[in-house]
């Protein structure tokens, strides 16, 4: 492959927001109707704002709930399945989602809802937190968000392991919580067309302000100080990567993210693979395939079976 362009017009920043955007506005077809909400299974939550009626697993016909909580002030969507009662003390599998740039929390069931409901029969319980807004990277609102969330989670289940889950914008933010080991038992992560390196895309950007480094306050120094992309290779030692990228994406092209990630993690993971598939004739050539929720699935299941990284 080749280097691609670096000019990042305001027309491909709206696109990455559509790749977002599109599957949270499906959500006013996709969602169930609203029903009396059922605690005999999974007791009310900590910070519970509302749940749906009990969902059924396409595949496998596994019950589970759809839970709305805030913690702190962040909004946050799960799956959790009746397998998984809180405070049973029983090791749970959970997968972190991290949405795309213009998305929210509500991911979980639109964008997300291929790769998380499959995860469902195979017990695990799936996260979305909203990161504090749509487009946050890895700003210092970013991060105090997964701190919180990480705690919650550990209140409430015995984390067997933790799988992690990235789709456009949100891969900068799941390589740092990666890199940093901020969720626990890290098995592994999935990113999906991704960013990783956050400093490249705001040198793109052309919109006035500069919307990337707008997230950080307009401070380059804390960019720079929470790029994925700067972090040391033996940030990566030992880790489980697989990497899904576009050959004709212009937002966050394999080169400078998702090629760029698993070369550097290459000589020193446990694993470290890339698929690229075809994204020509999308806008933008910035697209995360419907074949990646199988994908995802799948590699989660293999690595749920052997074992931490």
């Amino acid at each position: 492959m080749t280097d691609t362009p670096r000019g990042l017009s305001r027309r491909l920043l709206l696109a990455a927001s559509a790749v977002g955007a599109a599957a949270t506005a499906s959500a006013l077809v996709a969602t169930p109707a609203l029903a009396a909400p059922n605690y005999s299974v999974i007791p009310r939550l900590p910070g519970e704002v509302s749940r749906l009626d009990t969902a059924i697993s396409r595949n496998g016909r596994k019950p589970y709930e759809i839970i709305d909580v805030k913690i702190g002030n962040d909004s946050t969507r799960l799956f959790v399945p009746h397998s998984a009662k809180p405070g049973s003390g029983s090791p749970v599998p959970v997968a972190w989602f991290y949405h795309a740039s213009g998305s929210s929390y509500k991911a979980l069931d639109n964008a997300y809802s291929y790769s998380a409901d499959p995860l469902v029969d195979l017990g695990f319980v799936s996260i979305s937190p909203d990161f504090g807004g749509p487009s946050n990277y890895t700003n210092p609102t970013a991060l105090a968000v997964q701190t919180a969330a990480t705690a919650w989670v550990q209140n409430l289940w015995n984390v067997r392991g933790s799988f992690l889950r990235s789709n456009s914008g949100g891969g900068a933010m799941m390589c740092w919580a990666y890199a940093k080991k901020m969720v626990p038992n890290i098995y592994g992560a999935y990113h999906a067309s991704s960013v990783f390196d956050v400093e490249d895309l705001a040198a793109r950007d052309d919109s006035q302000p500069n919307r990337v480094l707008a997230v950080y306050g307009g401070d380059r120094a804390l960019m720079r100080a929470t790029n994925p992309a700067r972090l040391p290779q033996s940030a990566w030692q030992g880790v489980r990567l697989r990497v899904s990228a576009g050959t004709a994406d212009e937002l966050a092209p394999a080169e400078l993210h998702g090629g760029r990630l698993r070369r550097l993690a290459l000589p020193v993971a446990k694993e470290a693979t890339i698929a690229y598939h075809s994204s020509a004739g999308y806008q933008g050539g910035h697209i995360v395939p419907t074949a990646t929720n199988r994908d995802s699935v799948e590699t989660f299941r293999r690595w749920l079976q052997e074992g931490p990284a």
